[in-house]
């Protein structure tokens, strides 16, 4: 099945903070998911259906409650990387140095904000953008998907994994052991509530 791409950058417009025309962008979104025959079609269609009847007001209290209120639920990759550590710090860094290359404007969030990564990747060469996805964005969707599951939101994240792993379910040993783009160099360390052989194949990439 071809990964449906042109679906990436409606997405992470998505996973940015409600606009005017967020409700019409989800069902103008799911209508082009379901063109494409795509697994992903169910949960952008779900959250459309969710959304076309809430004013912004209540889509931007929406937001706020998903992703502002639990740390587990921040879109910021690095924090679900490195967590508070001078590597988050280097990863902020280094992806503010890429999105500023590449054009890409870090708008009021941080560099490692989830949306910026998915704008990043759809500027890379391929491989660049395979690690991108393989050792940020999908660590980060994995673990944010669980503590998301009260939330309608939790289906644009389902979609966006199911784009990135549907006919590509990558394997520990297929993951590139060479992330210079994204991985800072030096030991792993654990978030808070981590142990340190819970780290994630971001972090492992480090400790190589």
């Amino acid at each position: 099945m071809k990964v449906p791409v042109h679906l990436i950058p409606p997405i992470s417009q998505l996973l940015r903070y409600p606009g005017e025309c967020t409700s019409e962008l989800a069902a103008s979104l799911a209508d082009a998911a379901m063109a494409t025959g795509h697994p992903c079609q169910e949960h952008l269609e779900a959250f459309a259906l969710t959304v076309k009847d809430l004013d912004l007001r209540e889509l931007q209290e929406l937001f706020t409650r998903s992703f502002d209120l639990n740390p587990d639920c921040s879109l910021d990759a690095g924090w679900h990387l490195f967590g508070e550590t001078y590597q988050r710090g280097q990863f902020m860094a280094m992806m503010r140095h890429h999105l500023h290359e590449h054009g890409i404007e870090e708008g009021k969030n941080l560099p490692d904000h989830l949306p910026n990564l998915l704008d990043l990747g759809m500027r890379l060469e391929r491989q660049d953008a395979m690690d991108l996805v393989d050792d940020c964005i999908l660590p980060t969707v994995e673990k944010v998907l669980p503590a998301l599951k009260d939330s309608p939101y939790v289906h644009v994240l389902h979609a966006l994994f199911l784009i990135f792993t549907v006919d590509r379910m990558p394997s520990e040993g297929d993951r590139p052991d060479h992330a210079a783009l994204c991985v800072p160099p030096g030991p792993p360390h654990a978030r808070p509530g981590q142990s340190p052989d819970q780290s994630s194949p971001a972090e492992a990439a480090c400790a190589e």
